[in-house]
């Protein structure tokens, strides 16, 4: 089996390495055709048959690369699920004791399974973006072959050249082959159900946006090569300016909402395994996902400018090569060992593979933005400083900002090794102290973008708009305010961003439930229709405005959540079975305290458990019961035989409320008493909350719904495009 897994797994490199060629020989070809026999482009694509070859062989190949890393995939589940000892990837993270289920998803738990999975998505979604290219815009065609085969060459590579990347790598002793007697099981930590589903959720975001890259480099290299031609294949020659920017719309959202919904399932994961009281600690994994995002998002919105003004066509160029150059740089940070992190892979020699290919990307985009600048420049001017393409455009730098922050505080433990030979941190603090205030900015900037008009707003227009979110802002700072304390808290500076955030949340949902309702005002007086269907049906009507708009409002409600923390205490307790001692208001009482081997009997157990139950009272009113553990998994050890290494987890005890969670983690004892670490975090039900809007509000803009002029809503079907009302 695993002959025929390696035989496949190379053939990988050649049928991706096949496919750059042949697309790279046609776009030579046809320039080489026209040039001598001075044919116009449409006898060059069409009447020569070594091109029609070419191209033939290009999609073949691509269509064989699925194939074969199909195959691949297959043959590692088939493997992991069989236990198969003999391959170093399996024995590495599954064993005998663990639940079939997660000997699956083991696929992601690794380096080697990881970056099969990840060149998987790689051709699936080049597979699909190539057929949909080749209807709507058939002259990108060898450019998208040639750039996203040439993405997956790369992985491809480090599997076959890289040792700890192959996933079919055999244990072998000369030219024996061999087989462990147990394998030494999946990382305690991935055993969850966040753990499942984060991954391969983060792998689509990071993996889709080598599409619109390759769309839009694509777009840069025909128009580079079709300059002096009028025409191509019986279209228009291709508009840089234009209509690139309609391909890549979908995909965009695609990539950016998995990338959003990833983050924050890796929070949730954070907040209900690692037991140290919260959900993000700029860790270098996190950021390493947070960075692609924030470029994404400045992407998105930059793109309607350029739709609507013609403007920002550098910039689009630019956001989108970053972007994808940060998910190159997030898969070298998890995988390349040069960070350390709960979230990172081991050590490995992958960081000169990494460190050249983005090198390489740098140049090609640098290279290729500068000879198109021409192309790119806009020739519309900006009109005024109060209108929404600047609001756009001050987005773009504050977001800008922010990477480099993220980037900098992330990469500089490795800076400073290079300079001065020691390996220091930054802590989350300082991320806090420049992060809080951009976040702040950018909420605020995200809440006057829909009240500002296009090309010009006039001050009267923009006051009346102001007057009521400024209001409740006002409104919302007060009331936290006083909710926090008042004048007796203690206010230093985190508490008072806080407040800060409170005022820009209201201000961002204020302002959008004000348009929302205007505009449904709007069509109820046109077509009659109830409140309820008005507002409901003004969603689809306008998809990427409202629902872009619900989108705001769920990031509103994730900065609340946020700026909640702010307001948390935490100390540490120690407490006998049956005995209560009270905390920051609340009571906590240790029910019962036991140890136990997980599943019960089992001749090898999963884990073993120390485990505490806990019940939380407020004003003697009992608010719930948990369990928090402290978990031990034994590991088994291969230059033992046997199960001689073992692994700690926390699994911490959670009572949620609306407006505070109570936090317990079991710490270990002292001197026959248990240590309870004990958090109060208020608001985080509200990060959940607007985590789950978020994932509703993005699937609605992502999914065609509503987008054929009718709502079907079971036996219902309701017109999209309002209806003038009858008498």
């Amino acid at each position: 089996m695993h002959i025929f897994a390696s035989i496949v797994f190379n053939l990988m490199l050649a049928t991706a390495g096949y496919a750059v060629l042949t697309a790279l020989l046609y776009i030579i070809q046809v320039r080489r055709v026209r040039l001598a026999a001075g044919q116009t482009p449409a006898d060059a694509l069409y009447a020569t048959k070594a091109l029609r070859t070419s191209l033939s062989s290009a999609r073949s190949a691509v269509e064989l690369h699925l194939i074969a890393v199909s195959i691949c995939v297959a043959l590692l589940l088939y493997m992991l699920a069989t236990a198969d000892f003999s391959i170093v990837y399996v024995a590495e993270h599954v064993n005998l004791q663990l639940p079939m289920f997660y000997r699956l998803t083991s696929l992601w738990a690794g380096q080697a399974g990881s970056m099969l999975w990840w060149n998987f998505l790689v051709i699936l979604f080049s597979y699909l973006a190539i057929r949909h290219i080749r209807k709507v815009e058939p002259v990108l065609e060898p450019y998208m072959i040639a750039i996203l085969m040439a993405i997956s060459l790369f992985f491809t590579a480090i599997g076959c050249f890289a040792p700890s990347s192959d996933p079919f790598r055999i244990f072998q002793a000369g030219i024996d082959v061999y087989a462990q007697p147990e394998g030494r099981g999946l990382n305690p930590l991935l055993q969850h159900w966040a753990m499942i589903i984060h991954p391969p959720i983060l792998y689509l975001g990071y993996v889709a946006f080598a599409v619109p890259f390759a769309i839009a480099m694509s777009a840069l290299l025909y128009s580079r090569n079709s300059k002096n031609t009028a025409e191509a294949v019986g279209l228009q020659s291709l508009a840089v300016s234009q209509r690139w920017i309609k391909y890549v719309r979908r995909w965009t959202i695609f990539s950016w909402f998995f990338l959003g919904a990833g983050i924050l399932l890796g929070g949730k994961w954070a907040y209900e395994e690692l037991g140290w009281g919260g959900y993000w600690a700029w860790d270098p994994v996190e950021n390493a996902s947070l960075m692609p995002w924030l470029t994404a998002t400045a992407f998105l919105h930059s793109i309607i400018v350029e739709e609507k003004r013609g403007m920002l066509k550098v910039w689009n160029m630019v956001l989108v090569s970053i972007t994808f150059i940060m998910t190159v740089v997030g898969t070298a940070l998890t995988r390349s060992g040069v960070v350390q992190s709960v979230h990172a892979f081991a050590q490995s020699n992958l960081g000169g593979f990494f460190l050249a290919f983005i090198i390489l990307i740098i140049l090609f985009c640098a290279w290729l933005i500068y000879r198109r600048y021409d192309l790119l420049k806009s020739a519309t001017p900006i009109e005024s400083l109060l209108s929404r393409e600047v609001g756009f455009l001050f987005n773009n730098v504050l977001l800008l900002a922010s990477l480099f922050i993220v980037f900098f505080g992330t990469m500089y433990p490795t800076i400073s090794e290079a300079i001065s030979g020691r390996r220091e941190s930054v802590t989350a603090e300082w991320f806090n102290r420049f992060m809080a205030p951009m976040g702040i900015i950018i909420l605020f900037l995200t809440g006057l973008g829909p009240l500002l008009a296009w090309r010009v707003t006039k001050l009267k227009v923009l006051f009346k708009n102001l007057r009521l979110p400024l209001a409740m802002a006002f409104v919302a700072a007060l009331a936290a305010f006083f909710i926090a304390g008042g004048f007796v808290l203690h206010w230093n500076t985190t508490r008072i961003l806080a407040l800060f955030t409170f005022a820009g949340s209201a201000f961002v949902i204020t302002g959008v439930l004000e348009e929302w309702y205007k505009a449904s005002r709007a069509r109820r007086d046109y077509t009659r229709e109830n409140f309820f269907i008005a507002h409901l049906l003004v969603l689809f009507q306008n998809k990427r405005r409202f629902l872009g708009y619900m989108v705001h409002i769920a990031m509103a409600i994730l900065f609340s959540g946020f700026a909640g923390l702010s307001f948390g205490t935490e100390g540490r307790l120690t407490l006998a079975q049956g005995e209560t001692q009270e905390f920051s208001g609340y009571q906590i009482h240790i029910e019962k305290y036991e140890e136990k081997m997980m599943p019960e009997g089992a001749r090898v157990p999963l884990y073993g458990t120390r485990m505490v139950t806990i019940a939380v009272y407020k004003d003697n009113k009992l608010l719930g019961r948990d369990t928090t553990e402290i978990r031990t998994y034994p590991m088994f050890s291969f230059r033992d035989a046997a199960f001689s290494d073992s692994q700690n987890t926390s699994e911490p005890a959670i009572i949620s409320t609306l407006f505070r969670d109570v936090y317990v983690q079991l710490g270990g004892d002292e001197k026959g008493r248990l240590v309870m670490q004990v958090w109060i975090n208020p608001l985080v039900r509200w990060v959940w909350a607007g985590f789950g809007f978020y994932i509703i509000m993005g699937l609605l803009l992502l999914l065609p719904i509503g987008e054929k002029k009718v709502l079907r809503l079971g036996r219902f079907t309701l017109s999209v495009t309002p209806q003038p009302k009858t008498a």
